[in-house]
């Protein structure tokens, strides 16, 4: 075997027990999560945001009706029967009603349950009510209802990737997207592998209307980012369409809650903080956990039976990410970085110099102007662009752009056809380069060490001719 073909093999050796066996490649790092979210921006369909409603029920909600905590049976049994007023196509309740309460009659909200579910004119309403585990719902609801698991996954990785079972509890319950969405899909929640929720970054048109949405300027979002991280710019409107119980009840004719409800998938669910029903996702900060039930379902409606699999260390996986590290390897061996050629006189050294500090201040501009106007992720997607023409043109280092290209063609084919989340993409890349940066030190440290060699007078033993093979494979004309 060559040297080439050796130091290609000890490279893949040592990317595979990085990558696969640490499992680098399965985790998201907040700035690969960045790098996701910008892309994803773009390319996540509307169809599910279009299809799916949040009514819910605020702290303050509860003082403007002149109750108090918990919500009164009856006061719920007014917003299913508000709800059922606009014959929405599914509703899901995200309220656990599993404990009698004196004074509180039930039976109003068991009323109120069947006529949402008798309020659809084509065809019988879907209503969902949620069975947490360890807890019975009271059997008088579920006449014209049936149960769903709320249980949550908890979040994976430094960024806070979030799953979904398409069942979860005990006894086992289709999860309320599952079971929204099965009818559609033709999937049977009992068999569907669980899901990675991809997260929309788009704020509904709706909650622009009524929610403080405004980011911070670029100089606080840098700020930010240098202090806490680019997750500190995760957006505190939600991507799913809202509406308030408050604004339910008091706006009957209201063309915006018409659209976001008639025919539509409503989930009904509490935003009180002190319940521990909360979620933070990669995208969107601390919110409601109705949102991650609506957030998934939106996925299903929005991938269909191509929803993105939580399953990161299948066989496919492990199989692609070795490819993707042998060509690496192969990247890094065949094309090692070359230095741009030297400046021979002092004028085309001021040349350079000039070219390099306007293309600088060009690339600022632009980054600067796309955060102002389009957002901290357009800036990083152009960032991102211009670092790679840089190492193109500039740098002439072909290696790095092949490289680029192919992890991005295999986290599309991730993405596409395997059906599986993103990937750490910037995980290859810095792997790359530290690599390189290894490999060129060892280069010269080669160099150094068979010089002195070549002038001492002390024969090689066992130990040094192995440390002479290792260190042939970096020297003479090697590549």
């Amino acid at each position: 075997m060559t040297n080439l073909a050796l130091r290609i093999v000890l490279l893949w050796i040592v990317g595979y027990a990085f990558f696969i066996f640490h499992g680098l490649s399965f985790h998201l790092t907040p700035w690969s999560q960045a790098f996701i979210n910008a892309m994803v921006k773009y390319t996540y369909a509307a169809k599910g945001q279009e299809r799916t409603t949040v009514v819910l029920f605020r702290e303050e909600n509860l003082s403007a009706l002149g109750i108090h905590y918990p919500v009164p049976y009856a006061v719920h049994a007014d917003i299913i029967a508000a709800l059922a007023s606009y014959e929405p196509r599914a509703v899901f309740v995200d309220f656990a009603f599993i404990d009698p309460r004196p004074n509180d009659d039930v039976g109003e909200l068991a009323q109120a349950l069947c006529g949402l579910r008798r309020a659809g004119r084509a065809r019988p309403i879907d209503v969902l009510l949620a069975a947490p585990t360890g807890g019975s719902v009271r059997p008088e609801l579920l006449q014209c209802a049936r149960l769903a698991s709320p249980e949550l996954d908890d979040a994976v990785g430094v960024s806070g990737v979030l799953t979904y079972a398409s069942q979860a509890g005990q006894p086992p319950r289709p999860t309320p997207a599952f079971a929204l969405a099965s009818e559609g899909l033709g999937v049977e929640p009992a068999r569907a592998a669980p899901m990675e929720i991809i997260w929309g970054k788009r704020v509904a048109a709706l909650n622009a209307k009524w929610m403080k949405c405004d980011e911070p300027s670029l100089a606080e979002a840098i700020r930010l980012v240098l202090r806490h991280g680019p997750l500190a710019l995760r957006l505190a409107c939600p991507y799913t369409r809202t509406i308030t119980a408050v604004h339910l009840l008091n706006s009957s004719g209201d063309a915006d809650i018409r659209d976001a409800l008639h025919g539509q998938t409503v989930l009904y669910g509490a935003g009180f903080r002190l319940t521990g029903d909360r979620v933070d996702s990669p995208v969107y900060a601390d919110m409601p956990g109705v949102y991650l039930h609506a957030m998934a379902y939106d996925n299903l409606v929005t991938f269909g039976k191509g929803y993105k699999r939580a399953a990161r260390h299948g066989v496919m996986a492990r199989v692609t990410d070795a490819v993707l590290l042998l060509i690496a390897a192969i990247l890094l061996v065949r094309f090692p970085r070359e230095s741009p050629p030297a400046a021979r006189t002092f004028a085309e050294l001021q040349a350079k110099l000039r070219g390099g500090a306007l293309a600088a201040g060009v690339v600022v501009l632009v980054v600067a102007g796309l955060a102002v106007s389009r957002g901290v992720d357009d800036a990083l997607l152009a960032l991102f662009a211009a670092y790679v023409l840089y190492r193109w043109r500039g740098a002439r280092d072909l290696g790095f752009v092949l490289l680029t290209g192919v992890t991005l063609v295999t986290a599309l084919f991730y993405y596409y056809v395997v059906d599986l989340g993103p990937r750490n993409i910037l995980a290859f890349l810095v792997f790359f380069e530290v690599v390189r940066h290894l490999e060129g030190r060892l280069k010269e440290f080669a160099a150094r060490y068979f010089a002195l060699k070549a002038g001492a007078t002390v024969e090689s033993r066992a130990p040094l001719r192995m440390i002479d093979k290792f260190f042939s494979l970096y020297s003479g004309g090697s590549r």
